[in-house]
């Protein structure tokens, strides 16, 4: 037979308040134990669930954070900072942006071969050949509205007719209202903007 001991409680006993699943804190001053539909732990999901405002005065660590919306008042970081990881990775940004201090830079790219095909990123096109090249502007819609290229003859020659750049629109699209704009000279560029439709207008 298994032995018993006693205990002597004094005072009345509150049972402990609170719906299924929420999690037992001490409310008021007399210290009586309750829940809130706020604070709830789903033990068939393990999931914890708050519904208001965590304060955390020391480190919060997590393997993956999913944010669904996020309020910054105020963002200030040092150092090295990148965005993106892919060259098709496209950043928007409603207002002006300002380079206070440092350099602005503009994707560029140098082709050595017969013919090449411009990137919707591709911003400054250097032709380093003195051959005849064939270039081919991206689709004006693909590009977007506003987007600027630049290409440029960096070979020291005189180019004429017979190895002249030759800049094509893709299907359907055109620079200038033609289909082909040609390049030739010393030294020649050419600088294009695109309407984000199917024009590219030169500059």
């Amino acid at each position: 037979m298994g032995k018993f001991g006693w205990a002597y409680v004094g005072g009345s006993l509150t049972p402990a308040k609170g719906g299924d699943q929420t999690i037992q804190f001490a409310s008021g001053s007399a210290g009586e134990i309750s829940g809130s539909n706020n604070l709830t732990y789903n033990y068939y999901t393990n999931k914890l669930a708050l519904t208001g405002t965590m304060v955390i005065s020391g480190t919060l660590q997590a393997n993956v954070f999913d944010v669904i919306t996020t309020t910054k008042t105020e963002i200030e970081i040092g150092g090295s900072t990148n965005f993106g990881n892919d060259q098709l990775d496209e950043h928007i940004f409603t207002g002006s942006v300002a380079v206070v201090s440092g350099s602005f830079r503009q994707h560029y790219y140098k082709t050595t071969g017969a013919s090449h095909t411009i990137a919707a990123y591709d911003s400054i096109v250097g032709i380093s050949s003195s051959a005849y090249v064939s270039v081919l502007l991206p689709s004006a819609s693909v590009a977007g509205p506003g987007k600027i290229i630049i290409i440029k003859d960096e070979y020291s020659i005189t180019r004429t007719d017979a190895n002249h750049i030759a800049i094509s629109a893709s299907t359907g699209n055109t620079i200038d209202h033609a289909s082909t704009y040609t390049i030739s000279g010393d030294s020649a560029a050419l600088s294009v903007y695109s309407d984000g439709l199917t024009k590219w207008f030169i500059y």
